[in-house]
């Protein structure tokens, strides 16, 4: 909270002062963003599969899982494709996907193996926005997790994305870093998403590509 109002208070001096510039602004906004944990009915990026089942379950969701490859399926099937050997299907003892419902609430939180287990890479979280305007649902969501790095409000459409490590945050798909994004849509839903990052997503597949003996994965030129 002190981080929060520190950062907000320092803009309005710059401001005041008249020399606030628009990055300044930008990064200020940023910090703002950032300052309150990104998670969506308690679930975060990398939490692992245990422990998202554990929290939904005390929470009253019904949850079911689809398997999907573990850490070792996972390395073996990077093996063979650097053989270009590709096998029609690897033992799925992990988990690829989960899905939970309470009453009109869904959610589907997606993994990627890990040698310690699977972990969130993705939240998707929708609910009937049950007759609450588009200013209504940016009021909760401002007090849930900051000011958002840019949001919108068209009636009956309400828009926002809150990025973390500087991002530019238009959109939260395509970023670096983990980021949250709110959408209330024509239909009256309410649509959250909470993605891990390119620069995760990076990261693990060059773990991937190391434990299976390949070195680190070529760097992406975008």
């Amino acid at each position: 909270m002190m981080t929060r109002i520190t950062a907000t208070a320092a803009l309005a001096l710059l401001a005041a002062c008249g020399s606030a510039s628009v990055a300044e602004q930008n990064a200020a906004a940023q910090t703002t963003a950032a300052s309150k944990p990104l998670t969506i009915a308690g679930i975060r990026i990398g939490m692992p599969a245990t422990e998202v089942q554990a929290t939904l379950a005390a929470a009253g969701w019904k949850v079911a899982t689809s398997p999907g490859e573990d850490w070792a399926a996972t390395v073996d099937h990077e093996k063979k494709r650097q053989r270009d050997v590709f096998p029609i299907e690897e033992p799925r003892n992990g988990i690829a996907v989960l899905n939970a419902t309470k009453g009109d609430e869904s959610l589907i939180v997606e993994f990627q193996a890990m040698p310690a287990g699977d972990a969130v890479k993705l939240v998707k979280y929708v609910v009937p926005a049950a007759g609450r305007t588009p200013e209504q649902i940016a009021a909760e969501m401002t007090k849930r997790y900051g000011k958002p790095g840019t949001s919108r409000i068209v009636h009956p459409i309400y828009e926002a994305s809150w990025c973390t490590g500087g991002d530019p945050c238009r959109q939260i798909w395509g970023n670096q870093h983990q980021g949250l994004a709110a959408a209330l849509d024509v239909y009256g839903k309410l649509n959250i998403s909470l993605s891990q990052g390119v620069a995760a997503e990076r990261a693990w597949r060059s773990a991937v590509s190391r434990a299976a003996g390949g070195g680190t994965a070529a760097k992406s030129s975008f």
